[in-house]
């Protein structure tokens, strides 16, 4: 009996077991990702930050117009702090940080920048160091499959310490001044999750400072021109960051109902062919030099050094705007890691006059340097790491783009202008990152330095003294923009 007893118990088991078998099988979904942006989180950041700052100066009553520049660049390193509320995909947060800065440059062009043939100089520079900054700022985002698109905006307060010089020969008078600046800080990023509570974001910031007033007196007691003269220069300070930053979450809530991992996200590669659109912000970095030149048929004069009257040091103008443009590639993924290849075409806005040499406005001299970007194209290697649905990316390569100029100048004689336009050829550095959006689709933001070399340019004036006018400009600039890509096929 035990024996029948424990066969019927086989053939019964067996049979349910054969039955399972034929019984649909119900797919059990992945359990959601515990993940989300809620709480409190720190961490540090690091970048570039490129600055232009306009001023005027009034030197003993003799006012200046146009203005001059000073285009303080340098790396930026400093900490964040904050707080994240996620709704669904929304998240809502608030940041603060603090940032060291190496920013500063010296423009010439105040009132006067001039070095005579016999060494005789007159010049007022003034020089801007940024020396701080700092931000409170909303953050409003998108969250998805890790990551998270947002905009950000607020306050913004910078330490800035300028330096006036005024030099008549070898009489040498200077002074500095610290200011504490406010204003407004607008922009956007991408942030994505690492690994446990770490996450990673790539940045932009424009800082834009309330215009300052700054009175001092430029004393020199030594020389053959001692002065004791008043001096005031009118800035206005604004600020471009790129950057990078890690974060740790310190304190988290979980999300009130968390979001399966998307299998779209973790399955895409970036291999295949894309097009897409762009658009952004460039503010150029031109340092230049003027020269008038004097008849060579002319005997030198007597302590004559140089044949032409020139810049007493590198003055700047600063092309700034809108681009627009559109971008194609190609991309190879093995595992994480990414290379690829990119062109791109952008139609420019970026435009800027600046004082060149001399700007008195009561009854003297007035040169100007106006230069404009029509349109630049970079192609470029990339070379990045990529994991659920995100790429950081470096990219690298050729630039060229058409530079327009005009030079004018008038004094109490004929005004002269002269206009030109040169395509320039260079070299382009910069990284970004992208990520998937929904289907085929990608996003991106992207920072680029472009360095296209010299130009040099001369023009008869037909005057007697004078005979020619010239300039020589090194030209840069530095962009930062959002594109979107299709995924055309090919992986």
């Amino acid at each position: 009996m035990n024996r029948i007893g424990l066969g019927a118990a086989i053939l019964l088991a067996s049979t349910l077991g054969a039955l399972a078998a034929d019984l649909p099988v119900k797919y059990k979904a992945p359990p959601p990702d515990p993940w989300s942006w809620n709480g409190l989180y720190g961490g540090i950041n690091a970048g570039y930050s490129f600055g232009r700052d306009t001023f005027k100066q009034d030197f003993n009553g003799l006012p200046q117009d146009p203005a001059g520049r000073a285009l303080p660049t340098g790396g930026v390193f400093g900490g964040q702090l904050g707080y994240n509320w996620q709704v669904g995909r929304w998240v809502l947060g608030l940041e603060g940080d603090a940032q060291w800065t190496g920013q500063r440059d010296r423009g010439c062009g105040g009132f006067e920048c001039i070095q005579n043939y016999n060494d005789e100089v007159g010049a007022g520079l003034v020089e801007h160091k940024l020396e701080w900054f700092t931000t409170a700022r909303a953050r409003l985002g998108l969250a998805n499959a890790g990551y998270l698109l947002y905009v950000t905006g607020g306050g913004a307060w910078a330490g800035v310490r300028e330096t006036t010089t005024a030099q008549l020969d070898d009489s040498i008078g200077s002074t500095a001044v610290r200011n504490v600046l406010t204003g407004w800080a607008l922009g956007g990023g991408i942030e994505t999750r690492l690994s446990q509570n770490w996450s990673v974001k790539v940045e932009y910031l424009h800082l834009d400072f309330s215009p300052t007033t700054t009175t001092t007196r430029l004393v020199a007691t030594g020389g053959v021109g001692p002065f004791d003269l008043p001096n005031t220069t009118y800035s206005h300070v604004t600020d471009n960051i790129a950057r990078v930053g890690l974060n740790y979450r310190l304190w988290s809530t979980p999300a009130a109902a968390p979001l399966p991992v998307d299998p779209a996200a973790a399955a895409w590669r970036w291999t295949g062919f894309y097009g897409g659109l762009n658009g952004g912000y460039g503010v150029g970095n031109t340092s230049f030099k003027e020269f008038k030149y004097f008849d060579p048929a002319t005997p030198p004069l007597p302590l004559e050094l140089t044949h032409y009257v020139s810049s007493f040091a590198p003055q700047k103008v600063s092309p700034q705007g809108g681009l627009a443009g559109g971008q194609v590639g190609y991309n190879w993924q093995f595992d994480h890691l990414v290379v690829g290849v990119e062109g791109d075409a952008q139609w420019s806005g970026q435009k800027d006059t600046a004082c060149a040499m001399s700007c008195f406005t009561a009854g003297g001299s007035i040169e100007t340097l106006t230069q404009q970007f029509n349109w630049l194209a970079t192609a470029r290697a990339r070379v990045g790491y990529a994991d659920r649905g995100y790429l950081l990316y470096l990219t690298a390569g050729g630039a060229w783009a058409e530079i327009e100029e005009s030079d004018f100048f008038t004094g109490s004689g004929p005004s002269f202008t002269s206009n030109f336009k040169q395509t320039k050829g260079g070299w382009v550095a910069g990284g970004g990152i992208e990520a998937w959006l929904f289907g085929n689709w990608t996003g991106k933001i992207e920072y680029l330095h472009l360095d296209l070399g010299t130009i040099n340019h001369s023009f008869p004036t037909g005057e007697v003294f004078f005979t020619s006018l010239g300039s020589q400009s090194h030209i840069r600039n530095d962009i930062v923009r959002v594109g979107v890509n299709y995924k055309l096929g090919g992986g």
